[in-house]
């Protein structure tokens, strides 16, 4: 029996230990899944399609592809990028623009965004405790889940960061996920203060074929 193969990309500056429980509960429950919990490359680049090429060349072909926040948004533009070669698309908590724009009204607006940015590069050990006391909001445990983020956060070195919110500020998936003829799953939390509640229905809108 064939067995299939699930990569699951973490967030921002984040590395593969935060999904590691998500990917322990779908091995016990899908015991025919093998899931591989992927690191990201030691890439400074700020140009998504080169962060698409090394992750295409290095991850396994003919998976699954799923992540969550820009790592759902990079399995998307993988995704893309593989065609039919890639078995279905999962994304959590991810929209199809990080960051607003022109007809993409449902994202974090442009000055917001700005004012993070720009916070990371005066301050980043405050910009990572703001970024994981947002993201632990909703959890079952918020104090411990925004520590366990935050540790994560500050070990990942400054210019991967910087060069992850460069590809939040670029990368545009509103065609990828329009066009893409593969099984797509797009699951958001209830209390996610990164993606508004308006950007589901939009995606929703654009993933009908």
């Amino acid at each position: 029996m064939r067995e299939d193969t699930l990569i699951l990309l973490p967030g921002w500056a984040l590395g593969p230990s935060l999904l590691e429980p998500l990917a322990r509960t779908l091995r016990e429950r899908l015991p025919g899944l093998s899931v591989l919990c992927a690191s990201y490359p030691d890439l400074t680049s700020h140009r998504p399609e080169s962060w698409v090429a090394v992750l295409d060349r290095e991850l396994p072909q003919d998976a699954w592809l799923a992540g969550w926040s820009l790592g759902g948004m990079l399995a998307t533009a993988l995704a893309q990028w593989r065609g039919r070669q890639a078995r279905g698309l999962i994304t959590l908590g991810s929209n199809a623009s990080f960051v607003a724009r022109p007809g993409w009204p449902e994202a974090m607006g442009t000055e917001t965004f700005a004012a993070f940015r720009g916070g990371f590069q005066r301050s980043p050990s405050r910009a990572f405790a703001r970024f994981a006391q947002l993201s632990a909001q909703g959890g079952g445990d918020v104090r411990r889940l925004g520590g366990e983020l935050l540790q994560a956060l500050e070990a990942t070195p400054l210019d991967q960061a910087i060069a992850g919110l460069a590809l939040l500020s670029e990368l545009d998936l509103r065609e990828a996920l329009g066009q893409l003829r593969i099984p797509q799953l797009h699951l958001f939390g209830d209390n996610d203060l990164l993606v508004p509640a308006a950007a589901r229905r939009a995606i929703d809108t654009l993933t009908r074929h």
